[in-house]
């Protein structure tokens, strides 16, 4: 157990060196403030909460834990990844042995099972298919599901142990602990919804409790059937809840744009996808992207449907044979079903996080592959050399394995390591180039930036995204011709897209091109009300225009500009104090107090707001008042404390 636990931990320690990066982390994290900590309103979010598409508030309880323990240091959230899933493998260790001791009709020897189950574990522990799952801090929550998922296998065993051993008080704590960790994995992550069917799998072979001479239909199977009914009502529930979170990113695909044809053909595809990876587990990537060069009629997409068919036939005609290979099959296709093609989502034709549960049943097969070959030996059948050979055979592959998942856990340590990473695996990959992109500029590299989202528009040039990035990589170099065309472009492709006119209305107010500038910042964020930056961009645009209304004796066109921008900031002294100094200049004392007062208790320490309310308290007859404000005027800037007795006394107004 201990050095499953060691071997899983150390293949990741790279991990412990990564960063956040720009795939899901910015809005999982950093600009989500409501995890942050384990108080009543964390934990309050934390279970109502369809953030980006998912529920899963037991997972953001382990982040919520991370954040109150480390603060935003990726390296405590890192190391809790790292010891759920050494905690995982060393659960798949006990499960895989009961199961392969189960496996065995004549019995096999303790040392044989001990060192099958450990092959077992550690191949599903050090597989550089692990390391989307286990380093990617936003997929926390495929550790967390997993290790629940496993520990609800490994309950619901002991549970069948004890009513095979008429312990049947013992087998009931058991069962109900089996229910209570399968709701912890729900509630980690949906997709363990498939755990149902896996325990019937399970019944069937190899604990042999339904069909054969069990059968299906006999009072005891019926029995067994009627185990499994909470099981499914939880899982349904949990689905029920998952298609709820992902309504509103409306992320699945149609039937308009994937009809059946297309989603059996990519589902096909997928299972030899993953078949293969698992067997050739290189190159890997963040993104195997659904892009127009993939074509569902053509030869590498149906050969792998094709090659998916005949191995699943070939599986089913050696179920007798080889039920073994039969259950693994069945597990492997019944734990994707929820991920692979019938559902089409997102980006991707495939990911590597899909496999963390579905590869286990090839793991226990190549566990009983070690159990065999040591229970050959142990019966003279094998001679010393042959055992030795396979037992380094195995050792080295692990090792290899382990040493894949060492270097793949390096690509991760930063936004472009990982993009690079990604693009060199598919040069035609545009959401890689714009991550890409994404990740130069925020590093300073805008004219790399703009490369990469050159070559990604020339991939897909109709996209709005490209031309608004393309734009904001050429605004950052001062190119500010180029980038309005490309934001328009933008525009033009998609209406609905806030992020074009946001950035074009943020260029035109560097420019000092206020009058085009207010509409596009106001239809951005009428378009995307949360918005990063457009409500403030919005308030100082409103505010600049303002004073240069006020310069020009515009000042009702001014008033309506400040009132508009201390409804979209109303943390800013000098929106307040521009609005209050208008209303005085028309006039209109009585109505200044309330903004003048609101910007002195935003900004006590600031001389122009308290000169202006104290004058404002003067004509309004408040002379006491006034004197509290002129006296602490004095402290704060005595020149401006003094030209207070002079009530004609000029000042600007504040500056934009």
């Amino acid at each position: 157990m201990a050095v499953v636990c060691l071997v899983s931990l150390a293949a990741f320690l790279p991990a412990l060196q990564a960063g956040w990066v720009n795939w899901d982390d910015p809005e999982n994290f950093l600009k989500n403030e409501a995890y942050r900590g384990l108080g009543r309103a964390q934990l309050g979010w934390m279970f109502t909460a369809f953030h980006m598409g998912h529920y899963h508030p037991l997972t953001w309880v382990t982040l919520g834990a991370d954040y109150a323990i480390w603060g935003p240091n990726p390296f405590g959230f890192h190391l809790t990844s790292l010891l759920l899933h050494a905690a995982a493998a060393v659960a798949f260790l006990h499960v895989a042995r009961r199961l392969l001791k189960a496996a065995q009709p004549a019995g096999a020897g303790e040392a044989a099972l001990g060192v099958g189950a450990a092959a077992a574990a550690l191949l599903f522990a050090v597989h550089p298919l692990r390391v989307e799952s286990v380093v990617w801090l936003s997929e926390r929550r495929d550790v967390l599901s997993g290790l629940f998922y496993l520990l609800t296998v490994l309950a619901y065993l002991e549970a069948v142990a004890a009513r095979s051993a008429g312990a049947v008080p013992r087998g009931r704590r058991w069962y109900g602990a089996a229910l209570v960790l399968f709701v912890a994995a729900l509630l980690s992550k949906a997709l363990v919804v498939s755990l149902p069917a896996v325990l019937v799998i399970l019944d069937v072979y190899p604990l042999r409790r339904l069909g054969g001479e069990a059968g299906w239909g006999t009072p005891a199977a019926r029995r067994i059937w009627a185990e499994k009914v909470p099981f499914v009502l939880l899982a349904l529930a949990a689905t029920v809840m998952a298609f709820l979170a992902r309504a509103p990113v409306r992320a699945a695909a149609g039937l308009q744009d994937f009809g059946i044809a297309e989603r059996v053909v990519l589902s096909l595809y997928g299972y030899a996808f993953y078949l293969g990876k698992t067997l050739f587990p290189y190159p890997l990537s963040p993104l195997y992207e659904m892009s127009e060069s993939v074509d569902l009629a053509g030869a590498p997409v149906l050969g792998s449907a094709a090659a998916a068919l005949l191995l699943a036939a070939g599986t089913v005609a050696l179920r007798r044979r080889w039920p073994a290979l039969c259950a693994a099959a069945a597990t492997y296709a019944i734990t994707l079903l929820p991920v692979i093609g019938v559902v089409q989502s997102g980006p991707q034709i495939a990911a590597d996080r899909y496999t963390y549960l579905a590869c286990l049943g090839w793991a226990l097969l190549f566990g009983a592959a070690v159990v065999w070959v040591l229970r050959r030996r142990e019966e003279g059948r094998v001679g010393r050399g042959v055992m030795t050979g396979v037992l380094a055979a195995s050792v080295l592959a692990t090792a290899g394995l382990a040493y894949g998942t060492w270097e793949q856990s390096k690509i991760w340590r930063d936004s472009e390591s990982l993009w690079r990473v990604a693009v060199e695996a598919d040069p035609r990959c545009v959401v890689c180039r714009n991550n890409l992109g994404h990740s130069l500029l925020a590093q300073g590299r805008h004219r790399e930036a703009e490369l990469e989202f050159r070559v990604s528009g020339s991939l897909r040039g109709d996209r709005a995204a490209a031309h608004n990035n393309l734009g904001t990589a050429l605004a950052y170099q001062g190119r500010y011709a180029e980038a309005e065309r490309e934001f328009a472009e933008a525009m033009r492709l998609s209406p609905r897209l806030a992020d074009a006119p946001a950035n074009l209305g943020a260029l035109h107010a560097r420019q000092g091109r206020y009058v085009e500038a207010i509409p596009l910042l106001r239809r951005a964020l009428a378009l995307a009300p949360e918005f990063p930056g457009a409500r403030v961009n919005l308030a100082h645009t409103l505010k600049n225009h303002g004073a240069a209304l006020v310069g020009s004796g515009r000042l009702t066109e001014a008033l309506a500009l400040f009132a508009e921008a201390v409804q979209l900031s109303a943390d800013d002294a000098d929106m307040f104090l521009n609005l209050g100094r208008v209303l005085m200049e028309l006039g209109r004392e009585r109505e200044a107090l309330a903004p003048l007062e609101r910007a002195v208790a935003l900004a006590p320490r600031d001389g122009p707001a308290r000169f202006w309310l104290a004058r404002a308290l003067l004509r309004v007859g408040r002379p006491a008042e006034a004197g509290r404000h002129a006296a602490a005027l004095s402290e704060i800037d005595p020149a401006l404390g003094a030209s207070l007795r002079s009530a004609d006394s000029p000042s600007p107004l504040a500056s934009p």
